[in-house]
């Protein structure tokens, strides 16, 4: 079926809003390290782990309300939030359509288990907000990692390999995911808005416990309504105590683990092309 022109118009504003194509390039690399040769099936999957990406950043936004979504208003901001819901539902559909045309059923069941994992993080985090070390791991291992991680497994997967590597690559891909997610909760309070292409301060404002508020609150450097402090004020005091930087330090142990079994495979393009993307991590703005 064809899509209307209002839906048209709707479907070009999300593939104007396109990210970094982080997801879709790990499912190539893994393929590529794992002696896969590119072909249709494997591009299918890709674009189909994009999809589930999109899907979920524009059901965040609806749920968060956010405003900005890379540099430009949010799909629901710029639509309305029922467009906004029906849109990321026909990109999650899109996806499993692209899933379900490689011919290893286990791809579409793998992503199937993979964004169980995400809606019940994101369900858990709203009737129980994590405001603990432990709860906030869960959450984003759910919410970030899960998909990243089963991106790297869908390569090794796709190209033939047996679990024991599906699972040594899903593990750098969730080490990444988790390293993202920790840097991304540092910029949050360190970065700059023009070069996100987000707002700073916005996990402050709808009150997220990220990791360095949780441990600031740990160590009673903030109150239990932190949230009612001024941004200023509290990024001060995340600054000063080594917080953020010691968060950022912790993605780059992250970053370490996932290098270190990366170099277990041999030399290949695809190999260093991964090794520079844990470096990029480790050294973003945005």
């Amino acid at each position: 079926m064809t899509a209307s022109g209002g839906a048209q118009q709707v479907l070009a504003y999300v593939r104007e809003s396109q990210g970094k194509g982080l997801r879709p390039a790990l499912v190539l690399l893994a393929y590529e390290l794992c002696g896969g040769e590119l072909t249709e099936p494997a591009l299918d999957a890709a674009a189909g782990a994009e999809l589930v990406h999109m899907a979920s950043l524009i059901h965040d936004d609806v749920v968060d309300d956010g405003e900005v979504r890379r540099g430009r208003p949010a799909l629901h901001r710029k639509f309305g939030r029922q467009i906004a819901v029906l849109t990321g539902d026909h990109l999650f559909a899109a996806a499993f359509h692209l899933f379900n045309l490689v011919p290893d059923s286990a791809v579409a069941r793998l992503m199937t288990e993979v964004i169980q994992d995400m809606c019940l993080g994101e369900i858990g985090q709203l009737i129980s907000p994590a405001v603990n070390e432990e709860g906030y791991y869960n959450y984003i291992y759910c919410k970030t990692a899960r998909l990243i991680g089963g991106c790297c497994r869908l390569g090794a997967m796709l190209a033939g390999q047996d679990a024991m590597c599906g699972a040594e690559l899903q593990t750098v891909g969730e080490s990444i995911g988790l390293a993202y997610q920790l840097t991304d909760d540092v910029l949050d309070y360190r970065g700059e808005a023009a070069v996100m292409g987000k707002q700073v301060g916005r996990d402050f404002a709808e009150g997220i416990w990220t990791l360095p508020i949780i441990r600031a609150y740990a160590r009673r450097l903030l109150p239990i309504n932190w949230a009612d402090r001024d941004f200023r004020e509290v990024q001060g005091i995340l600054e000063h105590y080594g917080l953020l930087s010691e968060v950022w330090q912790q993605a780059e142990e992250h970053l370490a683990r996932a290098m270190s079994i990366l170099e277990l495979f041999p030399w290949s393009s695809a190999r260093q092309k991964l090794l520079d993307l844990c470096q990029r991590i480790s050294q973003r703005q945005a």
